[in-house]
């Protein structure tokens, strides 16, 4: 389904090789290439680099695969945000990436990401992707901490060079008040992408689990994104968790390839089963 992208996220711990191959077995085309702090394994700004970028391209091409979003999640309130923020657009546009989804700011250094928001959508069509802010899920206080808070934060911003990534997944963690479901319908309307990631609370917080066994109601959610046309990647982080503060934990050892193969090949065909329900 052309509107389906799926995350490098889910095999956090391997090598793009070993990455794009396996994506490649489980039928997997439009792929969500991610550097996420915190997320996946360490990795610097200077590891952005336009050869990486082209060595990367190139074995997804070889592959029939491509890459239209790409995750490189900072602070963009941060001092050295615009710096940052550079190296992860160049690196998408040399991808072939038109996205670049990210975290807006914190409260706390809002004023600043203000301060230079024309720098950054300046750097954004520099090199012609569109920046993506998505909600957070760490239970810190937030520009964008869900549905809610999206009409005025685009009011203040220039259209052309931001949009929304809504997560769902997150919400559970970071609004536990809020209801997942009824928070992305509402998101809905004025976003431009979303990430769908199944969430398990548990004893010791949240787990990051397979389409169709999560507490979310990701079925009715994938339906409503169907109907409307709109873009959506599977962020499966089967390493992931958080704690009971929300903050996030990886396991020490990356999980078995074939583990995740699948977990994923159980989540694209529990999404085929909803998205081609009779009547839908």
């Amino acid at each position: 389904m052309s509107l389906v992208s799926v995350s490098t996220a889910a095999y956090d711990g391997y090598g793009f090789d070993a990455i794009f191959a396996s994506l490649a077995h489980c039928g997997v085309t439009n792929v969500e290439v991610a550097f996420i702090e915190g997320y996946v394994e360490a990795f610097t700004d200077k590891d952005l680099s336009r050869a990486y970028a082209r060595e990367l391209g190139a074995e997804m091409q070889r592959l029939g695969q491509q890459c239209r979003y790409f995750s490189g999640h900072i602070d963009l309130g941060l001092a050295d945000a615009p710096q940052r923020l550079e190296a992860r657009c160049r690196f998408a546009a040399e991808l072939g990436a038109s996205n670049v989804i990210t975290n807006a700011a914190s409260m706390a250094s809002s004023s600043q990401f203000f301060a230079h928001t024309g720098e950054l959508a300046a750097i954004a069509r520099h090199h012609g992707v569109r920046i993506l802010l998505e909600n957070p899920g760490n239970r810190q206080a937030n520009l964008l901490d869900c549905a809610a808070d999206i009409p005025l934060l685009l009011e203040q911003l220039d259209g052309k060079a931001f949009g929304i990534n809504f997560d769902a997944g997150n919400l559970m963690s970071h609004c536990p008040e809020l209801d997942p479901l009824t928070d992305g319908l509402e998101a809905l309307p004025r976003a431009d992408h979303f990430h769908i990631k199944p969430c398990k609370a548990v004893t010791d917080g949240y787990d990051f689990v397979p389409l169709g066994v999560g507490d979310i109601d990701d079925g009715s959610l994938i339906r409503q994104l169907k109907r409307q046309g709109m873009p959506f990647s599977l962020e499966l982080p089967f390493r992931l968790h958080r704690d009971l503060t929300a903050q996030p934990w990886r396991d020490e050892q990356p999980l078995a390839l074939e583990d995740i193969e699948e977990k994923l090949k159980q989540s694209l065909a529990w999404m085929d089963e909803v998205i081609f329900q009779p009547g839908d």
